[in-house]
């Protein structure tokens, strides 16, 4: 096990570095996302290593850290793949997918997919509690009350945090993962 978790973590600092550094990566098979959400994908799973949770933000201390997928699933099995056998702080690291939304709860990190800005209200108004970290890669997801934003530039997958917003929901960001991001 000790070998899996090195290798993982290794690939997913690999991907990590190519997407701050522009670097491209061959094409893989068709049933696997695309670079672009392999690279989102190695994000969220180092967020878990990069963001502290609080206490509360789990139903019970041998609770699983829940990463929520809502709406469209562009991670296919990837993430799955990427999480297996992982721990968030001491925490088993599981993804439940949400593709009408639904009851959230239990959520510690939730992916909100490109949606309607009407679902995508929705989804946030359900994750707006303390503990739930929101991400999501749409053009108005910052402003519409997310937390942590994947944008492209410069054929690179790069990200925005409102600060504010993560801090209010109790959560702390490493500065290492601040370093990273355009930071509001």
């Amino acid at each position: 096990m000790g070998r899996k978790k090195y290798s993982i973590g290794l690939y997913a600092a690999c991907l990590l570095c190519a997407a701050v550094s522009g670097i491209t990566l061959p094409a893989r098979a068709q049933d696997k996302p695309s670079l672009e959400y392999e690279i989102k994908a190695a994000f969220l799973f180092n967020f878990t290593r990069f963001i502290h949770w609080p206490a509360s933000a789990y139903t019970s201390p041998d609770a699983p850290f829940v990463i929520g997928i809502v709406g469209n699933d562009p991670f296919g099995s990837y993430l799955d793949d990427l999480v297996k056998g992982e721990k968030a702080e001491g925490h088993p690291i599981i993804i439940r997918r949400f593709p009408d939304g639904g009851d959230m709860s239990g959520c510690q990190l939730l992916f909100i997919s490109a949606a309607t800005p009407a679902k995508l209200k929705a989804a946030l108004a359900l994750a707006a509690e303390p503990g739930v970290l929101t991400v999501g890669d749409t053009g108005t997801f910052i402003s519409s009350g997310g937390m942590v934003c994947f944008f492209k530039e410069d054929n690179r997958v790069k990200m925005e945090i409102k600060l504010a917003a993560a801090k209010a929901a109790q959560l702390e960001i490493s500065a290492k993962l601040l370093q990273l991001a355009k930071v509001k």
